[in-house]
């Protein structure tokens, strides 16, 4: 299966959503931050191990007040910020995830895959693609939003028996034994859940609706917790305060800035279902989502102070080094953010996310001995996120001020392709047909976008 295949089978249930709302019904947006992905992933990489998913599971947020949840393709799992933000403790999170990845594990998903895909509906995916591809151009964005909230009440076609639901549960219940995680959070989740059942469709949270049978799972996580009350350990005091952290950015970003600023996000959770003393949220976890709402404000001196302060407490952060890349790229200060964000990346070498900030960077310092550079480390991002059209584009900037204006060319052909712009991408891909003395590979791959197209590479 070629790369583009694997990415629509796993995405394509959720741009198949996208694609049947009209722009103004869209909700939310999928909100791409490494430092939120990294960390759920490896909170869930436990898990993800003892369901047998030898690569991990891929965590992406999509930014929707509803309480909710859904896998689509292999290994993702997408969580509302809803979901992170309504959490009433660090198991429930984990205990939703454990059901999810349940899911993935059970085959469930590549069935709704290959039902989708054999309806045709693959183009879904670049809908989103242009839609992902404009947000993360922002210049203010620290995060890269992909506009294109999920409708909560057109989530039909997520809807899972309540067989698979059964089967997800015992997968559930398993990965959490199995990883010292109690069950006491998801059995919350459904003691909530199942006293929606009396209240009208329209009021019922859109996670009762697509994972059904509430009552009677309940009464399953009850029976498994009593039988189980002596075998669970408490969550380490390193996992909460990552997700205390986890959790507390998404705020920041989510809500208003003033809010945060007075009222900030507290994220106060019970240590265990036996010790309901809560984890005080750190100092410097309060700090940094008030840095963020600083930065959102539009207040970028309080934004660079108080991300100053923070780099003198943790110098080797890299999640504040890149947002403190993000502060000095917002205020015009691009050499500044550019070597913020190489020190973020020293930390965590090939982050596609990081590499392309970076390269942003690197273009805007508008210094051409900087420009080769640029290239190398957007190609470094575009190996991790392959398909991702904003990385083309900016990587096509940097192609065009070197005057390598075929290279440029074909990148903003497949950008045009990933958006579903089939003229812009046939125009394009002509043109660097038309050129004499071109490398061969762009050839090549200007004569794949053509065929891929249904396209003669000949105009008659």
């Amino acid at each position: 299966m070629t790369r583009i295949r694997q990415i629509r089978a796993c995405f394509v249930l959720f741009f198949l959503l996208l694609s049947t709302f009209s722009a103004p019904s869209w909700a939310g947006g999928m909100i791409r931050d490494s430092e939120l992905e990294a960390g759920f992933e490896a909170l869930s990489a436990p898990m993800a191990n003892a369901a047998g998913i030898q690569d991990g599971i891929i965590i992406r947020i999509i930014i929707d007040p509803s309480y909710n949840a859904f896998v689509a393709g292999g290994r993702t799992v997408y969580l509302h910020s809803g979901l992170l933000l309504k959490a009433r403790s660090a198991e429930e999170i984990l205990g939703v995830i454990a059901h999810e990845i349940g899911h993935l594990a059970a085959g469930h998903v590549p069935l709704r895959s290959e039902a989708v895909q054999e309806a045709g509906l693959a183009t879904a995916l670049a809908t989103v693609a242009a839609a992902a591809a404009a947000a993360a151009g922002s210049p203010d964005a620290a995060l890269g939003l992909a506009i294109g909230g999920v409708d909560t009440g057109k989530r039909n076609y997520l809807k899972t028996s309540r067989r698979d639901e059964s089967i997800a549960d015992e997968w559930a219940l398993q990965l959490l034994d199995k990883t010292g995680v109690s069950s006491f959070g998801l059995a919350e989740v459904m003691r909530r859940l199942s006293a929606q059942n009396a209240l009208p469709t329209s009021r019922q949270s859109s996670y009762y609706s697509s994972h059904p049978g509430a009552g009677q799972r309940l009464a399953t996580f009850n029976d498994h917790l009593s039988r189980n009350k002596g075998s669970i350990r408490e969550i380490s005091e390193q996992d909460m305060r990552l997700l205390q952290r986890l959790v507390s950015k998404l705020a920041a970003y989510v809500n208003p800035p003033r809010q945060t600023l007075t009222k900030p996000f507290n994220v106060v959770w019970p240590r265990s279902e036996a010790e309901q003393t809560p984890l005080a949220i750190e100092a410097d976890t309060a700090l940094y989502a008030k840095a963020i709402a600083y930065y959102q404000y539009g207040e970028m001196r309080a934004a660079r102070d108080t991300i100053k302060t923070l780099l003198e407490d943790r110098p080797d952060d890299p999640w504040f080094m890149e947002f403190a890349g993000d502060i000095h790229l917002s205020s015009g200060m691009a050499d500044k953010a550019a070597s913020y964000y190489r020190a973020a990346l020293a930390k965590r070498p090939a982050d596609p996310l990081i590499s392309l900030s970076l390269g942003r960077a690197l273009i805007s310092t508008n210094q051409p001995a900087q420009l080769a550079d640029a290239v190398n480390v957007l190609e470094s991002a575009l190996k991790g996120e392959p398909d991702w059209g904003f990385i083309k584009r900016q990587l096509a900037i940097a192609y065009g001020r070197l005057g390598k204006l075929s290279h440029a060319d074909i990148l903003l052909a497949e950008e045009a392709v990933i958006n579903g712009d089939k003229p812009r991408a046939v125009l394009l891909a002509r043109r660097v047909l038309e050129r004499t003395e071109i490398p061969v590979s762009l050839r090549s791959r200007a004569s794949d976008i053509l065929l891929s197209l249904d396209v003669p590479l000949i105009v008659e």
